[in-house]
């Protein structure tokens, strides 16, 4: 018969074992802030882009630099669990139709990278939080 004791002190090891195992790195926080970086449809056509992150009323807002535009974003959501973050906004495209942007990314401590689309188009990008 085993020592309850014993039991006792196995529990505890193991448990203090699994605290002190790696975790996957993921943001505990919102990822407010100014992120800068670029995007793009390959490594050949980068463009510089920046978002400007914050906590309003609750809520997770931001506005998407992009050359001399400034785009609201209209949804923006974050799980801190898993650091996944999708925001959305729209911009004015050709003879003025307006294009929707989806963008999923996430959040792995000061870095944010995923992918973006709008229509048929697709790419990625990577931004550094400053």
């Amino acid at each position: 018969m085993i020592n309850k004791a014993l039991l006792f002190s196995l529990a505890i090891a193991l448990l203090l074992l699994s605290a002190c195992t790696p975790q996957p790195a993921v943001s505990s926080q919102a990822p407010d802030g100014t992120w800068s970086g670029e995007y793009g449809l390959g490594p050949d056509r980068r463009e510089s882009i920046s978002v400007d992150l914050r906590w309003e009323d609750g809520h997770l807002r931001g506005i998407v630099r992009a050359g001399p535009r400034s785009l609201p974003l209209t949804k923006v959501s974050f799980t801190a669990e898993t650091g996944a973050i999708s925001m959305e906004f729209d911009a004015e495209g050709n003879r003025g139709r307006i294009v929707h942007y989806i963008i999923d990314g996430k959040v792995n401590g000061n870095m944010m990278t995923g992918t973006w689309a709008h229509d048929d188009e697709k790419g990625d990008f990577h931004v550094t939080k400053q």
